[in-house]
C-alpha cells in the first residue's frame, strides 16, 4: 500500500474532506486518466486506527499502471487541496455494480484483498 505523501499516516480525514462531492470530484479527475477504463472512490474506516481514509478502486485501461502514478496525475492536475487526495490506490479486475448500474460497495470492499 502506498500512503499519500501528503498527510502522515496517523492524520485523520476530516468529514468535509470526505464529502459525498470530494469523492466525486476525485472520481471525475481519474476519468479523464488515459488509463483508467473504471473508477469509485470511497470513504473507509481503517480496521486498525477507526479513523477515515478516502480510497480509490480502479479498473486499469491498461497493464502497468502504478499507485505513485496516479498520486502524481492527482498532483499535477491541479484541481484537489492535499487534504482531498486518496490515501490509498487499490487496483481492482471490475467495480461490481447491481442491475441498476449502483456500485456494490460491500461486495467491492469483500473482494478486493488489502495489499499491505
Amino acid at each position: 500500500m502506498v500512503q499519500n505523501k501528503f498527510s502522515p499516516p496517523d492524520s485523520g480525514i476530516t468529514p468535509s474532506a470526505a464529502s459525498r462531492f470530494n469523492l466525486r470530484q476525485v472520481e471525475n479527475i481519474l476519468y479523464e486518466h488515459s488509463g483508467v477504463d473504471e473508477v469509485t472512490v470511497l470513504c473507509i474506516a481503517d480496521d486498525e486506527s477507526e479513523k477515515k481514509n478516502i480510497v480509490a478502486f480502479i479498473v486499469p485501461r491498461e497493464p502497468g499502471m502504478t499507485e505513485e502514478g496516479i498520486f502524481k496525475y492527482l498532483e499535477q492536475s491541479g484541481q484537489l487541496e492535499i487534504e482531498q487526495l486518496p490515501g490509498e490506490v487499490r487496483f481492482v479486475p471490475r467495480i461490481p455494480k447491481s442491475p441498476s448500474g449502483k456500485v456494490l460497495k460491500m461486495k467491492l470492499l469483500e473482494g478486493c484483498v488489502r495489499r499491505d
